[in-house]
């Protein structure tokens, strides 16, 4: 298949139809790895013809299909249908529609694209702008256009005589350096800015509300990344603090959305 997509998933009835209905546009395949949902996600998922749901079981907090032996999983699941390319993305992030004109036309002899993402902020229409220091010295940086704002290795050209490796020791939660790809992919991987990635969970109730500070913060602490008050803390200022004039929302194009 030309083109494959891979997400963890858990819990996420929220968002994973919006997701799938943009993705079933442009995916030869979506494959689901599941951490045991019990809401709707499983119901929905099965509910598009193109994905493949597959349910996994870990009671061990930091081992997550978005941890590294996760990721591990579902990179292997993907593997089975010798794709041309591998997208992979969590439940809430949904790609631009300028990336079926990039795919179209996209540049064989680059092995894996950065990309830029865009986090939604108070509501599906907005982003941030404003930058602050937290009063614990880390500097966040809302403005996704700037040179160190966020971006993820999400596409990659895939080569079945390749042997793709993630490091389970590498960073935080076992994350490799190419989140979410693998770490080792053989040069050229380059920066895009031909699509962005837009970012739902920062305006879910679960980040909102402080829940998912909590839920972040354990698996720190249990993989031996400080105390587990030390990253409750981290974690709280960095979802609450602003600049000094206050949180900058800017209006999203209108462009960055699929009809």
């Amino acid at each position: 298949m030309k083109l494959v997509c891979g997400i963890p998933t858990k819990n996420e009835e929220w968002i994973i139809g919006k997701t799938l209905n943009v993705l079933s546009k442009f995916c030869d395949k979506i494959v689901i790895l599941d951490d045991n949902s019990n809401d709707k996600t499983e119901e929905i998922c099965k509910s598009f013809e193109k994905v493949e749901f597959i349910k996994r079981y870990s009671k061990n907090i930091s081992d997550t299909g978005m941890s590294a032996v996760g990721k591990i999983e579902l990179f292997n699941h993907i593997k089975k249908y010798n794709p041309e390319y591998i997208l992979m993305l969590d439940a809430d992030e949904i790609p631009t529609p300028k990336f079926i004109n990039f795919f179209n036309k996209i540049d064989k002899s680059i092995n894996a694209w950065s990309v830029r993402f865009i986090n939604l902020f108070k509501d599906e229409f907005h982003y941030r702008k404003d930058n602050f220091k937290t009063i614990t010295g880390v500097n966040i940086t809302h403005d996704p256009f700037l040179n160190n704002g966020w971006r993820k290795t999400i596409l990659v050209k895939y080569d079945k005589n390749f042997n793709y490796k993630y490091n389970i020791n590498k960073k935080i939660g076992g994350i490799s350096k190419y989140h979410p790809s693998p770490e080792n992919i053989p040069s050229p991987v380059i920066n895009t800015e031909e699509f962005y990635v837009i970012h739902y969970g920062k305006i879910n109730s679960t980040y909102t509300s402080g829940k998912k500070d909590k839920v972040y913060a354990e698996i720190e602490f249990a993989i031996g990344k400080g105390t587990l008050q030390e990253r409750l803390t981290h974690h709280q200022l960095c979802r609450t603090g602003s600049g000094p004039n206050g949180p900058e929302y800017i209006e999203c194009k209108k462009e960055w959305f699929w009809d």
